[in-house]
């Protein structure tokens, strides 16, 4: 005990020791990779024109990420148990889980478990590590809702994380839904049935948003699988989450249902979409008037009162207070 209570003084003592090898080795490792992003990682160019080229090495083919199996790693084998503890029933849990990292762009189940382990991980390390930096002191009540807290905080830092992801991914797929819409109007009016527009349309709104691409991939893939049409695209609705992707799977079952023309369906709206992203450009700059009174109260207005009303102030502390003073 003695040994690590002198350990533990003497790492506090040179804690400005160890903080400049920890900055050492933080700026060998920044270089490292800097010269890693400048010398040796291939740009996108290089690596389209790669795949253009023809090259001698044939790559293995690989099955596409939704067909691999699932490997029985540690990390999985450590989550079930959990899983199976905190949920009220089987399955509970992890549908509610599954569907937000499915809508974050996370599909496989293996990231189902590390969410759970990050999540359990996490409310662990965080009130142990303070634990480890207050062992040697007494405990107090201050100490254990502190404690608790941290183990809050740690529990709920991954949805957190998996919330900033799915709000992410939405708007990603919002705003290149509309070149996708003009892209469906226009593939529907020269001719494509509706299962290749959708094949047509993820293929090329690929390099503007691989999200929506996927999303048109996977909707192709269950309709050629046989699922009923119109769960496809309700299922699409389900792993977006965007109000405006379900919007537009209502009018391709509405379409299909009535037999009603789909190019002029799509094209109507597509023109509504415009508008509302019109609408809503223009609520933010109304919006903008009000936001900007804190930045003009708190930080704009204290300048130029200083400015105006400093010399002022300095005259009548000159002249004023010592003619009073007598």
């Amino acid at each position: 005990m003695n040994t690590l209570l002198n350990l533990f003084y003497q790492i506090l003592d040179n804690a400005g020791y160890w903080a400049i090898h920890i900055l050492a080795f933080l700026a060998a490792a920044l270089v490292v990779f800097g010269i890693y992003l400048i010398f040796i990682r291939k740009s996108q160019e290089e690596k389209r024109l790669e795949k253009l080229l023809p090259s001698s090495k044939v790559p293995l083919k690989r099955k596409p990420k939704l067909l691999e199996r699932e490997n029985n790693s540690f990390v999985t084998r450590f989550a079930k148990p959990i899983d199976d503890i905190v949920a009220h029933q089987p399955g509970t849990l992890h549908k509610s889980i599954r569907l937000r990292l499915v809508q974050a762009g996370w599909r496989s189940n293996a990231a189902y478990y590390n969410f759970i382990t990050a999540k359990v991980i996490l409310g662990l390390a965080f009130p142990l590590f303070y634990l480890a930096s207050r062992f040697f002191f007494t405990f107090s009540l201050q100490f254990t809702l502190l404690c608790l807290l941290l183990a809050i905080i740690g529990f709920g830092l991954p949805d957190t994380i998996l919330g900033f992801a799915v709000r992410a991914r939405q708007h990603r797929i919002l705003r290149a839904l509309p070149d996708a819409l003009d892209l469906m109007v226009v593939c529907v009016e020269a001719g494509l049935g509706l299962d290749m527009t959708f094949r047509r349309v993820g293929e090329e709104i690929r390099p503007l948003c691989r999200d929506l691409s996927d999303e048109f991939h996977l909707t192709n893939l269950e309709i050629r699988a046989g699922k009923p049409r119109n769960e496809c695209f309700k299922n699409m609705t389900i792993r977006t989450g965007v109000a405006e992707v379900g919007n537009l799977m209502t009018i391709l079952i509405q379409t299909s249902r009535f037999g009603t023309s789909l190019a002029k369906a799509l094209r109507v709206h597509s023109d509504a979409m415009r508008i509302k992203r019109r609408q809503v450009a223009e609520e933010k700059a109304a919006k903008s008037t009000v936001k900007l009174i804190f930045p003009l109260v708190f930080f704009i207005f204290p300048a130029i009162f200083v400015v105006l009303v400093g010399p002022g102030v300095i005259r009548i502390a000159k002249v004023l207070f010592p003619a009073m003073g007598g």
